[in-house]
């Protein structure tokens, strides 16, 4: 019998030992193998466990059928040399079994060896046992190794590891506190920093008593009633509160935030997990900013200006109460229902593209300062004018976050702009605002050319350019006075001016400073006009009839007169702006003389032009009347005789002297009053309200001999010997005596 026949069921590895060849190995035939070797292999074979044997001092190698998978790819090592089968990792399990070759016995646990298999080092871990077997002669025969492979439970627990490791991470980053609350017996597993939360020290107990303890009274109900809701079975099982704590043992008030789900199972809560994390910073910055933002609200609020922020959408984040008189979702330009309400011009007189709009042009990165002005359609149909302005604003990162815009109420300014230019086209003297930093006129009223003889496009971008029409002999003390002016000097001037026709004239300029809400002086001002004298010698004849006209020119010329003539009433209107004071000597016999259109146009257009007409009334009585509502001073019936005609040109020059001398009175008068100061004015109108010293004082707060001192002083800069005299020189500038308290009206 075959000593290896004693193996039943020893599986494929019992039938390979039973079919190997024994005699080509050191142990030889296997009928001369002692028991001992017997004996240890069918132990081996028959164990359901993973197992190597060794034998003898070459260490013949076996294995059963549960070690065929660690053996992998490798070639089959029965009956080769324990060395030999597991020579890559010999270094490690050599002086192990050579220790148990001498009788000593080992365990490892989850030892690492790198093994070759499938063709390339693998990292592997093991568990095994390295046990001497005796022989017969009470020798050690062999080694006994049982062995189970670890690599996969390693790999799961060093992946497990990692996880938790990068779980306690990012915990410990976020400072977020894990923990879990058994439903039915009350207990929590909380860790030091959630136990700092609640002011305990690491190693204090904690349960649902001392966690309640901690809340807030004022937030204890919301919490209660979160706790409930997450334990219902009717609910989802979420639970997330923000609530306040105070320390237990530290008496701190800290903010913490809890989030969480509770587990059921058979509708009972079986498990809560939640994590908490502290957010008293966070909460105190909400406040602060809260609290800034109120501030900064209390603060528009009393600005007299819409302000307010938006975002990259154009979409309002901040308002204050201003804003909302202008109805706004959105800045003008984003939204074109809002759009609508806004209207705004190109220097040309076109619309402007709502793209342009300073909302917009903020939106992409501009700064758009002073701001463009704006016709606004309030909500219940009026029209006001208002200036836009808008800005970017970014972090500190300089991103752009949007907008900031203002929207300022000009309406009053504007309609006191568009007042003074109605006044300014309409008026006899000429205006002009200039600024003095860049010598450049900003504004001239349309009458300057008929005065100064000049087009505006010559002297608008320089005031030097103005200057050179004033005579040489004055051309210096017109620009001190400019510079004065700049010094916040008013001052009074009369010059001559040398116009492009070679007339000359003379020029009463009062000279004033404009100055901003700080005082300071930003433009100047001037009122010109023209004060020229010519006593009423002048006569202009409009006479279409080439013989009468020379007839005319010839009587007048003889008396003594300046004389002019115009061979039609378009040329006469067409020069008539620009003509010095006389008397106008219109025949209307011709058509082309314009008839009693020229009258009604010197009218309409204020120019103080007296007009005789001369004219065949046809047997009609009232046709002298219409002549004369038609504006003209006179009219002679044809045939007229010649000392007719002249006494009524001389009666018209005596009315254009009074009118001159009244005007140069009243120019004088303005001048004078314009040097005075406030308090002189105020004392003056209480001269001509009647009142006396101790009356003006009384009003204006000043004592009765300090009236007087500001009286005498006022008198004199009148030039007046007696109050008639004031109150008749004061009303030439056309100022009135004020109403007193009691008068009627």
């Amino acid at each position: 019998m075959n000593a290896t026949d004693g193996f039943p069921g020893a599986g494929i590895m019992g039938e390979c030992v039973r079919t190997h060849d024994w005699t080509a190995t050191p142990l030889g035939p296997a009928e001369t193998w002692p028991q001992s070797l017997r004996t240890a292999l069918s132990i081996m074979l028959s164990s359901a466990f993973p197992t190597y044997l060794a034998w003898g001092p070459e260490l013949t190698s076996f294995y059963n059928d549960a070690y065929i998978p660690i053996m992998s790819d490798k070639p089959n090592g029965l009956g080769r040399p324990f060395p030999e089968v597991w020579s890559e990792v010999w270094d490690t399990i050599g002086p192990i079994t050579e220790r148990a070759m001498h009788g000593e016995a080992s365990y490892f646990e989850d030892l690492p060896l790198t093994l070759v298999r499938r063709g390339h080092p693998e990292a592997t871990w093991f568990s095994f046992a390295y046990s001497p077997i005796r022989d017969e002669t009470g020798g050690i025969g062999g080694v006994l190794c049982t062995v189970h492979e670890t690599t996969q439970r390693v790999h799961a627990e060093m992946a497990l590891r990692q996880s938790e490791a990068r779980l306690q991470a990012a915990i410990d980053l976020v400072d977020v506190s894990p923990y879990t609350w058994d439903p039915a017996t009350g207990a929590l597993d909380w860790d030091a920093r959630l136990r700092a939360m609640w002011g305990l020290s690491p190693d204090t107990p904690v349960s649902l008593d001392v966690w309640m303890s901690g809340i807030h009274p004022e937030d204890r109900a919301r919490v209660e009633a979160a706790l409930a809701h997450c334990v219902d079975p009717a609910g989802d099982g979420v639970y997330h509160i923000d609530y306040r704590v105070i320390g237990i043992e530290d008496g701190v008030e800290r903010w913490v935030s809890t989030h969480g789900r509770t587990t059921f199972e058979n509708g009972r809560p079986v498990c809560f997990t939640g994590a908490a994390l502290e957010i008293t910073e966070r909460k105190r910055a909400e406040a602060a900013l809260r609290e800034s933002e109120a501030r900064l609200s209390a603060i528009l609020d009393q600005l007299p200006l819409g302000v307010g922020l938006v975002d990259r959408e154009g979409n309002i984040t901040l308002g204050n109460q201003m804003l909302q008189q202008y109805a706004l979702v959105t800045i003008p330009s984003r939204s074109p229902k809002q759009a609508g309400h806004w209207r705004a011009y190109t220097p040309e007189g076109r619309p402007l593209s709502p793209s342009d709009y300073p909302g917009a042009r903020a939106l992409r990165g501009e700064t758009v300062v002073p701001g463009i002005d704006f016709i606004f359609t309030l909500p219940d149909g009026r029209e006001a004018w208002t200036r836009v302005s808008a800005a970017p604003f970014h972090n500190a990162a300089r991103e752009r976050l949007g907008a900031v815009f203002v929207v300022q109420d000009i309406d009053r300014e504007k309609r006191a702009e568009e007042r003074f230019r109605e006044f300014a086209a309409h008026s006899t003297n000429a205006f002009w605002i200039a600024n003095p930093g860049d010598r450049t006129l900003e504004y001239l009223n349309p009458v300057f050319e008929t005065v100064f003889g000049t087009a505006q496009n010559a002297v608008r971008h320089d005031i030097s350019r103005w200057i050179e029409v004033v005579h040489p002999d004055d051309r210096a003390r017109v620009a001190e006075a400019f510079g004065r002016t700049a010094l916040g000097v008013v001052s009074v001037e009369e010059f001559r001016i040398t116009r492009t026709d070679g007339a000359l004239r003379w020029i009463r300029n009062t000279f004033f400073p404009i100055r901003d809400e700080q005082g300071r002086v930003r433009r100047t001002g001037g009122i010109a006009q023209d004060i020229t004298r010519h006593e009423g010698r002048f006569v202009y004849i409009v006479d279409a009839d080439g013989t009468s006209r020379e007839s005319l020119s010839r009587v007048l010329w003889k008396a003594g007169y300046d004389v002019r003539a115009f061979p039609s009433g378009k040329a006469f209107l067409e020069s008539a702006p620009a003509l010095v004071s006389g008397c106008v000597v219109l025949d209307i016999q011709h058509p082309d003389a314009g008839g009693l259109a020229v009258p009604r146009e010197l009218k309409a257009r204020r120019i103080g032009l007296p007009v005789i007409v001369l004219g065949d009334a046809g047997g009609d009585v009232t046709f002298g009347v219409h002549v004369m509502k038609a504006g003209a001073v006179d009219f002679l019936p044809l045939p007229y005789r010649t000392d007719t005609l002249l006494a009524a040109v001389a009666s018209a020059a005596v009315d254009i002297r009074q009118t001159e001398e009244a005007d140069h009175e009243a120019g004088r008068a303005r001048a004078r009053m314009a040097e005075m100061s406030e308090r002189e004015r105020e004392v003056l109108a209480g001269i001509l309200a009647g009142q006396t010293n101790k009356q003006i004082g009384r009003d204006i707060g000043i004592s009765p001999r300090t009236v007087e001192t500001h009286r005498a002083h006022v008198m004199q800069r009148l030039g007046a010997k007696t109050v008639p005299d004031a109150v008749r020189i004061a009303a030439s500038a056309g100022v009135q005596a004020p109403r007193r308290s009691g008068d009627g009206g």
